[in-house]
């Protein structure tokens, strides 16, 4: 009995703690997770629990958090990747991957002020993969992001380490500073230079009105978005990337041997009537000194990234640094950058989170002399003008002095005008979300940009040459400071109806205020007996400062409304107001509204077709604006340096003089956009097509407006004078196959954009810009024709006889040999009256064409770029080809020697009549040019392999860039953008010997721990 009743106990006991643990797996728990798809944090994905209606979405990071019993199945879906189901058994955090679907590939675009899918995406917006800009050895996200993308235009301003290039989004809009907005985790910057390439998480390029019209005042330039990383893996995961190498020139000017000088001198001479060079009787027997090589050298490139990153239940964290150091091939330039970035999120509660992504940056540059229009400032060129036939140095050791040339020893020029800066970058924001109730979201954003500058530099006194020297040494420092604070709050609100009707909804504020403070002095005659000059060291004597302080504020108020019906209809409307204190109480406040249609056909219940996937039609309209102008430009300002003598002995005083009036109803340059578009896809988005069309007006032109000189203004008012027309069509392409272990990717894109002026002030007004050494202003901006188009006389050949001379309209002191113009207005003369339109710096078309092939653990990557049909005027031709003051390009080797021998180049002189040096067509050039940008072969180890040493992903690779140049152009080099000396978007594609672009050969490491 007693045993009967233990038994009973035991099955008691037995089947109270089965049934306690079903209760206890049927009490409720807290669950969370973070959702991925190919490689990124997914927001927007619908996470329920199986067979009920409890359900969330995942936030911006990708995070869910959801309440259920702790054995449920929890479904996962979104549009573009296959539905998963996963059971939790007791699990309470989650990493989920969703594998796409290639029948409804659709990824997450960042868009302003928050994300879209593609599929809903109604804007033209370009998406670049930051694996692929990663793959290339550039310093920064704006030079690696060129020929990336349609429409958008990248060239370098130079080739110096540490140079910023031009960048411009469909066309050069604006005579004022044509750059984009740059967008930094929401945060608008001027200079993205100083960001890491490696930190980069997605970059989307904003182009039509429709998409940047939510940025209002700045958005008229378009639009580039980077978002940085932040932790993914539940795992912590160390990160290593390096790469190592060496940079060089690639040298196309082809130039005079000193027994060919030697030769070209005593024709010269004879041609000019005089006795030959005794010392050049004997050309073969004249030396030939390489002064082209001697600023130049191979520079060592290195680049160091490490990261540790991951998350928890309650924190996602990103940590990275960053190194790159890069030499320029320029004797003397370099550029060093150091990086680091902290990115964290935290989970206060389950509806609350905070977070941050701040970096530090500091750098240090040094640029070699490249400033100013006479090529021979300029080390890069100037060697190439030096007579071959004397030594670079002297024979006590100094730099050598060229006897026939005004050229500068390079050497000499390298030493004593490289120019040295530092700079501070500290960038962050700190933000805020709140779901404050179902679907609606709150996020409040504070960011700061802070950008400090110092100039530190000591040149000794120096003699490298009659027209270079300095008999006094000189102490400057500069030091300058901008800080943007912006601070942004806004309220997100999607809810769907019906399933059909998607609605979101989005309103916010934003305040930004922008200081600028600087300071430069100068003493010179610091003693040669100072071991460390500073600058107290120098005469007072003989000091100079002076400085300035600006501020600019802008408040906005926007919000856009996106309507999505049943996958196949969808709006977008935005509508912002900027109020900025550049402009006075007038016009102080602008309104940019946008609209854009998009028809998703393929999802029409009559578009029946197996292999096109995606077939959808997109139309948008919008305004933005532009206000980059001087911050006092409504206000009667006056010049604080002015000196007056006064008195009986006239003693110089320090007084003021009106400088610019102002003017009270200056408004906002506006630009209207107008854009359509297609996006296709076939077989499964193995194949996908993108074309757009666009048409973009900017008016009230920010210029200034010229004024009687009588008017005792020193500077012109600006007014709102002139309209810019650009239209453009843009294509793009990619296909992709796998094919088991072989898999490879192409893609191209090309833009055609056309550019003309519509109205300027007055009728017949004009603006004149890119000076250049014996050339007037080469650019001229006039209604009827491109921005900054080339002007002058045009060259139809050389006179061949004096007859020819005689019976046809010519300069005074014209030769036979000597260049022949046309005659545009057939009155018999060449005068000013025959100038005429040579040349535009604007491409037919740009393009870019990619090509990856991936097999087992090889994988392999080519980067085409090029433009086509630009025009570049070759300054410094003026040297090269002209009379014979300088060194030559063996292009004179073909000069005319008499009746008939040559059609296309003069005859030698060193007496400069002013024919052959005209400003004309015989300077300008083609700039096409074709480039194999990039190209990287790599190989990973394979995962068995490195399993046991605790590394999950090993690959070493060689890469190369600039490799290969297809081109005509016989300059130092074809990309020719906005010269960085002048920084006005009007001097573009003139060439006066600026700093090449060079060849890179690294060898580089990932590993992942």
């Amino acid at each position: 009995m007693e045993l009967i009743r233990s038994n009973k106990l035991q099955v008691l006991f037995v089947i109270f703690l089965l049934f306690s643990g079903a209760i206890s797996q049927a009490q409720s728990t807290t669950i969370t997770g973070t959702v991925i798809g190919d490689g990124y944090p997914l927001p927007g994905v619908s996470v329920v629990i199986k067979g009920t209606n409890n359900g969330v979405v995942t936030d911006f990071d990708g995070n869910f958090s959801i309440d259920g019993e702790s054995s449920v199945t929890l479904v996962f879906s979104y549009v573009g990747f296959i539905t998963k189901e996963i059971l939790v058994e007791g699990k309470t955090n989650l990493e989920v991957t969703l594998e796409p679907d290639l029948a409804k590939l659709d990824e997450v675009v960042i868009v302003g002020y928050g994300t879209q899918k593609k599929s809903d995406v109604t804007g033209a917006v370009s998406s670049i993969s930051s694996e692929d800009i990663q793959k290339t050895a550039n310093v920064s996200i704006n030079q690696a992001i060129q020929g990336r993308a349609a429409g958008v235009t990248v060239s370098k301003t130079s080739g110096s380490p540490g140079a910023s290039p031009t960048v411009r989004i469909r066309g050069t809009g604006t005579v004022n500073n044509a750059d984009p907005l740059y967008v930094v985790d929401g945060i608008p910057v001027n200079d993205i230079r100083n960001i890491n390439m490696a930190d980069a998480e997605s970059i989307e390029v904003l182009k039509d009105a429709s998409a940047t019209a939510i940025y209002g005042s700045r958005g008229a330039n378009g639009v580039v978005l980077i978002q940085t990383k932040t932790g993914k893996s539940e795992k912590p995961v160390l990160s290593y990337n390096m790469y190592t190498g060496f940079q060089s020139r690639v040298d196309n000017i082809d130039i005079l041997s000193g027994p060919q000088w030697g030769m070209l001198s005593n024709e010269a001479n004879r041609n000019d009537g005089n006795e030959i060079n005794p010392d050049f009787a004997n050309p073969e027997s004249l030396p030939t000194y390489a002064w082209e090589d001697a600023a130049y050298r191979d520079g060592l490139v290195q680049n160091h990234q490490l990261s540790f990153s991951g998350r928890s239940d309650k924190t996602t964290y990103y940590v990275s640094y960053g190194y790159i150091s890069q030499e320029g091939v320029i004797k003397g330039s370099s550029y060093k950058r150091q990086n680091l970035r902290v990115n964290n999120t935290y989970q206060l509660t389950e509806d609350i989170k905070f977070g941050h992504n701040l970096q530090y940056a500091n750098s240090s540059r040094i640029s070699s002399p490249e400033s100013g229009q006479d090529p021979w400032r300029r080390a890069a060129f100037v060697g190439y003008i030096a007579e071959p036939i004397t030594p670079l140095f002297q024979e006590d050791g100094s730099y050598g002095v060229t006897q026939y040339s005004s050229a500068v020893n390079p050497l000499g020029l390298v030493e004593f005008g490289s120019m040295p800066e530092k700079r501070e970058n500290f960038l962050g924001n700190f933000f805020l979300e709140a779901n404050l109730a179902e679907g609606l979201l709150f996020r409040s954003n504070f960011g700061v940009d802070i950008n400090k500058i110092e100039v530190d530099n000591y040149i000794p006194d120096y003699n490298v040459a009659p027209t270079y020297n300095s008999p006094e040494s000189t102490y400057i420092l500069n030091r300058a400071e901008q800080k943007s604070l912006v601070w942004s709050n806004t309220l997100n609100y999607n809810k769907v109806f019906n399933k059909k009707h998607d609605f979101t909804a989005l309103l916010g504020h934003e305040i930004q205020e922008i200081s600028y403070n600087n300071v430069n002095a100068q003493r010179s005659e610091i003693p040669g007996s100072v071991s460390n000059p500073t600058l107290g060291s120098g005469n007072v004597a003989t000091a100079s400062n002076n400085g300035g302080r600006s501020e600019s504020k802008l408040l906005s108020f926007f919000g856009r409304l996106n309507y999505n019906f049943d996958e196949r209809y969808l709006v977008t409307a935005t509508y912002r107001v900027d109020g900025s204190s550049r402009f006075g109480s007038n016009n102080r406040w602008g309104k940019f509204p946008s609209m854009a249609l998009g028809w998703n056909i393929h999802n029409e219940d009559f578009f029946q077709t197996d292999f096109i996937n995606q077939l959808k039609f997109r139309a948008g309209w919008g305004e933005t604006g532009n206000q980059n102008l001087p911050n006092a430009s409504t206000f009667n300002t006056l010049d604080l340096n002015t000196n007056y003598p006064f008195g009986i002995n006239e003693i110089t005083n320090v007084g003021a003089a009106p400088l610019r009036p102002g003017n009270q109803d200056l408004k906002w340059e506006t630009t209207v956009t107008q854009n359509v578009g297609i996006d296709m896809a076939f077989w499964k988005n193995q194949l996908s097509f993108t074309a757009d069309y666009f048409i973009k007006n900017t008016t009230d032109l920010l210029l200034a407006v010229p004024i009687l000189a009588t008017s005792g203004y020193q500077q012109s008012p600006f007014g709102n004078a002139g309209d810019i027309e650009n239209k453009g069509l843009e294509l793009s392409t990619t296909y992709r196959k796998n094919i088991n272990d072989f898999n490879f990717k192409i893609g191209g894109n090309v833009s055609f954009i056309r550019n003309k002026v519509t109205e300027l002030a007055t009728d017949g007004s004009l603006i004149l810009s890119a000076p250049a050494q014996g050339f007037g202003s080469v650019g001229r901006t006039e209604v009827g024709h491109s921005l900054a188009s080339f002007h002058g006389y045009e060259m139809i050949g050389i006179f061949q006889t004096q007859e020819e001379v005689e019976n046809n309209a010519a300069f005074p002191n014209t030769q036979p040999g000597d260049v022949r113009y046309r005659d545009i207005n057939e009155d018999g003369i060449i005068n000013d009256d025959d100038k005429t339109y040579i040349g535009s710096p604007f491409p037919d078309f740009t393009y870019g064409l990619n090509f990856e092939v991936n097999y087992k653990q090889w994988d392999l990557s080519l980067f085409f770029q090029g433009t086509q049909g630009n025009d570049i005027f070759n300054a410094s031709a003026y040297y090269l080809e002209a009379d014979l003051g300088t060194n030559l390009s063996t292009k004179m080797l073909d000069r005319w020697t008499g009746e008939g021998t040559s059609n296309a180049v003069p005859r030698v002189t060193y007496l400069n009549n002013g024919v052959n040096t005209q400003q004309s067509s015989r300077f300008v050039r083609d700039g096409s040019y074709g480039r194999l940008k990039n190209a990287q072969l790599g190989y990973a180890f394979s995962e068995s392999l490195l399993e046991s040493l605790s590394i999950s992903k090993l690959r070493i690779y060689v890469s190369g860039q600039n490799l290969l140049t297809f081109t005509n152009y016989d300059g130092l080099d074809p990309e020719i953008g906005v010269d960085q000396t002048f920084n006005n978007p009007l001097d573009i594609g003139v060439d006066r010997g600026r700093y090449p672009s060079t060849r890179t050969v690294t060898l580089g490491l990932d590993v992942t721990f």
